[in-house]
């Protein structure tokens, strides 16, 4: 390891995203015992166990739903199957408090639901609601089943078609060898998206606060803007902090888990299994059926309520200001993090020793603290060591690159892997320097992945509510805050515009995951 300017450039850069980390656990030394027997008699022993169950069940039907199709679209023939190998990846644009806001406004009391509902039944049997567990669970599965989807499909193209081959040879039944040889070998892959799916969860606000279902990060933001109690806020971000740091660290070995080696003979991926017309119909309906709630019912609801409002002057001059807001601050954080990113990226691929390694690590702490953590962190350090930053944009752009960050520093340190090392060596003989390395070689190359980290930071900082509720400056809204404050408030046709630009600019990522699995094909 060298101790060059490099060393020291990555060294603070690393301080920079993990801070907010290191200095919610410092606060907790301020905590008092008294408060936590407070707290857990107030809010603890209902969020913890809320909590757990939700992930319990989104973990089981994100599995079970992302599992089932992919597996249906890479082991069979059928019409339509093109069309849905990339489709079910679309529930990844709608944030789940877009989802949550869209049939919240169908299932609210006196809603076009209920209405129907007395129309057809009266007072004899009562109306379903989605205001409860199941219908958190069931909206937070349907925006994150993609997650195991895209890497069950993955695990499953890759498998050697051999080992079922032989297996049924031997007398082994379909289902027997779907449980035995197929799912054993990509339950890394599986259990890798059912980990980010419930990261995902554990970082949720909108949706829980939208149909009223206490969990930690409602009660963290409860604490703070209900309570003005930072010392509560704090401790309970610890025990959200704990739990999502066990996902990350699980994420990350399953995600080392996730491949399997072919030692000996012939290598070869199914080609698809022909199916009857009756099977395709029916796997045709099934993946319709996920997709239609996860994403087409509600976007088409979007659309229509969209069309109606701005036929009223919905694009007036507040929503441009809206729009802008949004454009400025998701902006300058995915600059901010591409630009940080690019050092921890080089020395963790180029130079890799135990230091660099402890760096890389370190900077991906962001990506496991939730929103309403990421803030609460950062306006105590501003309000104990920095008050300048309080209440400023500043803060708001910090806590997005905190957070998003290790998003661009995977991208880039992916595509930097791919850099052979005697392209480097190469330029060090012609006497480049390390800074016309960087412009010359490394950014050229890495382009794709340079790009790819920018486009998602920039979609995830445009649907960041939490922390955007949290440390806006004063009168300052962006699009999620406006969805979040007229579907709170019951506007809810004039919450849509803002609601469908969110998911089509969060359509953009999604292209590019479509595009490099056509490349890989």
């Amino acid at each position: 390891m060298r101790f060059d300017a490099l060393f020291f450039i990555t060294l603070g850069v690393v301080v920079f995203v993990a801070t907010p980390f290191f200095f919610l656990l410092y606060s907790l030394t301020s905590v008092p015992s008294e408060l936590w027997i407070r707290l857990y008699e107030t809010r603890l022993k209902e969020i913890l166990p809320n909590t757990l169950k939700l992930m319990v069940s989104v973990g089981f039907l994100t599995a079970l739903i992302g599992t089932t199709t992919a597996w249906i679209v890479t082991r069979y023939k059928f019409f339509g199957k093109g069309l849905w190998d990339w489709a079910l990846i679309l529930p990844l644009s709608v944030p789940g408090y877009i989802l949550a806001y869209a049939y919240g406004s169908v299932f609210a009391p006196g809603g076009p639901f209920q209405s129907l509902w007395k129309a057809l039944f009266g007072d004899l049997i009562e109306p379903p609601s989605i205001y409860n567990f199941w219908g958190v669970s069931i909206i937070l599965s349907l925006v994150n089943y993609p997650y195991v989807y895209i890497l069950a499909r993955a695990s499953f193209l890759s498998q050697n078609v051999t080992y079922e081959e032989v297996a049924k040879t031997l007398g082994v039944n379909s289902f027997a060898r779907f449980w035995h040889i197929n799912l054993r070998m990509a339950y890394p892959g599986i259990w890798a998206g059912v980990v980010l799916a419930l990261m995902e969860v554990m970082a949720d606000f909108g949706t829980v606060a939208m149909l009223r279902y206490p969990t930690f990060t409602e009660a963290i933001y409860r604490q703070m803007t209900g309570r003005f109690d930072p010392i509560g806020a704090t401790a309970l971000s610890s025990v959200l902090v704990l739990l999502s740091f066990i996902l990350l660290n699980l994420q990350r070995y399953f995600k080392g888990k996730s491949s399997f080696e072919q030692t000996r003979g012939k290598y070869r991926v199914s080609k698809g299994i022909p199916v009857s017309p009756v099977r395709a119909l029916f796997f045709n309906l099934y993946i319709l059926s996920v997709l239609g709630f996860a994403f087409l019912l509600p976007v088409s609801m979007l659309v229509f309520w969209s069309v109606e409002t701005i036929l009223m002057g919905a694009l007036d001059s507040r929503f441009i200001r809206f729009t802008f807001n949004t454009l400025l601050v998701a902006g300058l954080a995915s600059l901010i993090a591409t630009i940080l990113a690019f050092p921890i990226a080089y020395m963790h691929s180029k130079r890799q020793s135990i230091l660099s390694k402890l760096f890389f690590y370190v900077s991906n702490f962001g990506y496991s603290l939730p929103g309403p953590v990421v803030a609460v962190s950062l306006l105590l350090i501003a309000t104990s060591l920095f008050p300048g930053l309080y209440s400023g944009l500043l803060l708001l752009v910090i806590a997005y690159v905190v957070r998003f960050a290790p998003v661009s520093i995977q991208s880039q340190d992916s595509a930097m892997a791919t850099v052979s090392k005697s392209v480097e060596d190469a330029t060090k003989v012609l006497g480049s320097s390390l800074w016309d390395r960087f412009i010359r070689v490394f950014i050229p190359l890495i382009k794709p992945g340079i790009l790819a980290g920018a486009t998602i930071v920039f979609v995830d900082a445009m649907k960041e509510l939490p922390a955007t509720l949290l440390l806006r400056p004063i009168g300052f809204d962006t699009l999620s805050v406006r969805v979040w404050v007229e579907a709170t408030e019951g506007f809810w046709k004039m919450a849509s515009p803002s609601a469908l630009l969110i998911v089509l600019v969060g359509l953009i990522p999604i292209a590019l995951i479509v595009k490099r699995q056509r490349s890989v094909l």
